[in-house]
């Protein structure tokens, strides 16, 4: 399973009732995923992009976590 999926099953099971996940180092690491934290939110943000995905990825100007919000 490549990083854009296991990001996407991850937000399926924990998003909050705006649809919102949060992803942090440590839920990286949880995923397997060893990575650097911008570095996977950068392929995850290219991959939704290039499949016109219902997912954004968005940083909110924080800089030790981004969050994956499912597109209203």
């Amino acid at each position: 399973m490549g990083i854009t999926e296991q990001i996407l099953a991850d937000h399926t099971t924990r998003k909050d009732h705006d649809g919102v996940t949060w992803f942090t180092a440590a839920d990286l690491a949880r995923l397997g995923i060893h990575d650097q934290l911008f570095t996977v939110m950068q392929t995850v943000q290219h991959t939704l992009r290039m499949r016109r995905a219902r997912q954004v990825v968005e940083s909110h100007g924080c800089t030790d976590r981004w969050s994956l919000e499912d597109a209203h």
